[in-house]
């Protein structure tokens, strides 16, 4: 402490130690009453200027002359509490309390006090023993006896009291406010809505009240009233970051991806902008497919950036999606050498080494990577691979199952099932798999569950009735599935090739025959296409036509050795007849 301010704190001290102790030179004719008014008087004047200890040494002179009278105690009470002297505040409270005078009141500053010490409920006790007095300050006493009764976690006895305060006030901010909250805690989202359009109509300058509106208001579904709400916290508070945020993150969710960069272009353009909204501004860019903007947005915040790998993981998810393989490289290995213990960092490379991530943008971004790195690194991501997390086995399968390894993939898959049972991703990709084992129960009691869940997606209908008609169960509601997804897609080539492979099942080789050819047409490149149309043909008995079915299909995969045995059998048909005929 400085010697100044203790010098100062020991005059206060001696002068009030003075005024105490000093007998009080009476005027002329004065008695103790006038005196002890005069004492108070001075004690009220210097209260209300926040000169706390000259009050106390002229009230306490008051007191001195009149003990009894309970306008002064009740200054005293009040005083000494604000002094934090909380003994001498409660035995003058509770002498109040005792001769009758002053006594809600008196409860009013015990309540605050007891509150103070950190007993809320008997705090409570003094305040609901003065809840209906007419000498409380009835809004005030509420307000105070709810928030108590909030702290102590009686969320039904906060509301009553809020609600009575709200009769009294029906315009009170804090009122309004808090009970917006307990009403949204309760999901009675009307409610909730309507205490806190009081609460801003009340005072539309409070920022606070205008985002807790927009949040209620999003949690409602009430999405265009929520976002008009985070504008006006804008408007009041352009740095506000919470209004800010929650506002992209609608836009974002609702993909009005140039509503985002409207709002953000130009606090960017005025360097306004922290690190996170200049990221949300890049992927703005990114979704738009402003590649150069977002690309330029990110590259300069490489540098100057504290979390370096989250540029590095955006720049390369652009560079991917932008076909350019051998940068995005560049990137993905530069994120594993920061963090190679991170699952998510090998993701990149591994949809790059196993040409899942689509054809390069031109032969000077093909793929830099080689078989034998493409094995190391999907090794190294499996071996940190979170086992609580679906997500990762779920990629790590996905990946196995399209290179092939359905026993690697059905161990991982079936992991992430077992964490997420209901995930329609994973659900799809089990049924996938199982279809290429051939176990075609397992793979329809997965897209039963995907189904159930959403009966009028074409694709899950495809799927579902052409695993029926691998099955070859249940063939008119195979058809059935076929006919819906195809009044969706009329001209979708794998939707017209499972329709006609139900046809095939069910003995109508002509019909089959027929939607097949058309399937060829809409989708010209698929091997198992041409092999239906083989096998069709094949059972209209038009071996030359099935040979030329077969050959396609053989022409665009050489590798399946079952059509390969089909031509076969197809040829020796041919030359048979021909042999019969010379």
């Amino acid at each position: 402490m400085r010697r100044a301010s203790l010098i100062r704190m020991l005059y206060c001290a001696v002068a009030v130690l003075c005024l105490l102790a000093a007998s009080p030179v009476r005027g002329r004719g004065e008695n103790s009453r006038e005196l002890a008014m005069r004492y108070y008087l001075n004690g009220s004047y210097a209260e209300a200027q926040q000169d706390l200890i000259h009050a106390y040494a002229y009230y306490s002179h008051a007191y001195r002359y009149q003990p009894e009278n309970g306008r002064i105690q009740l200054a005293l009470a009040r005083v000494t509490f604000d002094m934090r002297k909380y003994d001498e505040a409660r035995r003058h409270a509770q002498a109040l309390i005792d001769s009758g005078q002053y006594a809600t009141k008196a409860r009013l500053i015990l309540a605050e006090l007891e509150y103070r010490e950190g007993d809320k409920k008997k705090a409570a006790q003094l305040l609901e023993k003065i809840r209906s007095s007419q000498e409380a300050p009835e809004l005030e006493v509420l307000k105070f006896l709810a928030r108590i009764y909030l702290e102590l976690g009686k969320t039904d006895d906060a509301q009553r009291a809020f609600e009575e305060a709200r009769i009294v006030n029906p315009d009170d901010l804090t009122v309004n406010y808090r009970l917006g909250f307990i009403y949204a805690e309760k999901n009675e989202m009307d409610k909730a809505i309507s205490s806190l359009r009081r609460a801003v109509e009340a005072n539309p300058g409070i920022a606070s009240a205008h985002l807790a509106l927009g949040s209620i208001l999003d949690h409602a579904g009430r999405t265009e009233e929520a976002k008009e709400s985070y504008r006006t916290v804008l408007s009041l508070e352009p740095d506000n970051d919470n209004a800010l945020k929650e506002l992209i993150d609608l836009y974002l969710r609702d993909q009005q991806y140039q509503e985002g960069i409207e709002l953000l272009e130009p606090l960017y353009l005025e360097n306004k902008l922290t690190e996170g909204s200049k990221i949300i501004l890049g992927r703005l860019y990114y979704r738009l497919e402003r590649f150069e903007d977002a690309l330029g947005l990110f590259s300069g915040l490489l540098d100057s950036t504290q979390d370096k790998p989250t540029m590095l993981r955006v720049i390369s998810e652009i560079e991917l999606e932008r076909g350019h393989f051998l940068t995005a490289s560049g990137y993905l290995k530069e994120l594993i050498e920061i963090e190679p213990g991170k699952f998510a960092n090998y993701i990149g490379l591994l949809l790059i080494a196993h040409e899942l991530a689509g054809p390069p943008s031109d032969e000077n971004e093909v793929s830099p990577l080689s078989q034998a790195e493409g094995r190391y690194y999907l090794k190294e991501a499996v071996k940190r691979v979170d086992a609580n997390s679906s997500r990762d086995n779920y990629v790590v399968g996905t990946i196995y199952r399209k290179i092939g390894d359905t026993k690697r993939a059905l161990h991982f898959l079936l992991k992430a099932e077992k964490l997420e049972p209901g995930d329609q991703r994973t659900l799809l990709e089990l049924a996938t798999v199982f279809e290429d084992r051939s176990e075609f129960d397992e793979a329809l009691e997965r897209i039963e569950r995907v189904y159930q869940a959403d009966p009028d997606d074409p694709s899950v209908n495809n799927f579902y009735g052409y695993l029926l008609a691998e099955k070859g169960a249940r063939l008119d509601f195979a058809e059935e599935l076929l006919r819906k997804a195809l009044s969706r897609e009329p001209e979708n080539g794998y939707f017209l090739d499972s329709l006609g492979w139900i046809k095939f099942r069910q003995g109508e080789f002509q019909e089959a025959a027929d939607i097949l050819l058309k399937a060829t047409g809409a989708v010209a490149d698929d091997a198992v296409i041409w092999e239906h149309l083989g096998d069709a043909y094949e059972k209209l008995n038009l071996p030359g036509k099935s040979q030329q079915a077969y050959d396609k299909s053989i022409s665009i995969d050489p590798d399946r050795l079952d059509v390969q045995e089909k031509l076969r059998k197809v040829k020796e048909q041919i030359s048979s007849a021909e042999k019969t005929v010379d």
